[in-house]
């Protein structure tokens, strides 16, 4: 049986998140994720906003979001975070799908998109497994830097289509 769920975030689990050590070298950039002021910060606040915890043996081990740009609108950004000695356990690859069932099912959205930095291929290769294709390069400033970004989608009928269903 599968020892991992995700549920709708708790104001409780931010601090542990917020409190998580530093991610290792190869993702540096990304810790500012995870801290004060970081994504839950940004996002949790923000109408039309899904934020969920996962727990793997009542462990807190990553976070994700769905976020649409408008509360009415079908389409929505995601972004997920795990905990730093989650990484590189297959991890991702299971709460991305996790995030895109409650996404097409729960939501009812018709599209899920996100952006990823280009010199992320580990989390290229997550998304593209997962299903996810690119829509275009972009230049975005992030925390006063300048960052190359990929954008990636998918939509609904092509996550049931790769699901068998």
């Amino acid at each position: 049986m599968d020892s991992i769920k995700l549920r709708d975030m708790a104001a409780p689990d931010i601090p542990i998140i917020e409190n998580w050590p530093a991610y290792p070298e190869e993702f540096k950039d990304l810790d500012y994720a995870l801290r004060e002021g970081g994504w839950i910060s940004q996002y949790s606040c923000k109408v039309g906003t899904e934020t969920y915890t996962a727990e793997e043996n009542g462990v807190i081990i990553g976070f994700t979001i769905l976020s649409r740009d408008d509360p009415d609108c079908r389409r929505a950004e995601f972004r997920i975070a795990l905990s730093p000695s989650a990484l590189g356990q297959g991890l991702g690859k299971k709460l991305v799908g996790m995030t895109l069932e409650k996404g097409f099912m729960k939501i009812d959205l018709e599209e899920i998109y996100l952006i990823v930095r280009r010199k992320n291929h580990r989390a290229i290769s997550l998304y593209e497994k997962s299903g996810f294709r690119c829509l275009g390069e972009m230049r975005k400033e992030i925390n006063g830097a300048m960052v190359d970004l990929y954008e990636m989608a998918i939509e609904k009928r092509h996550f049931w289509k790769s699901k068998g269903e």
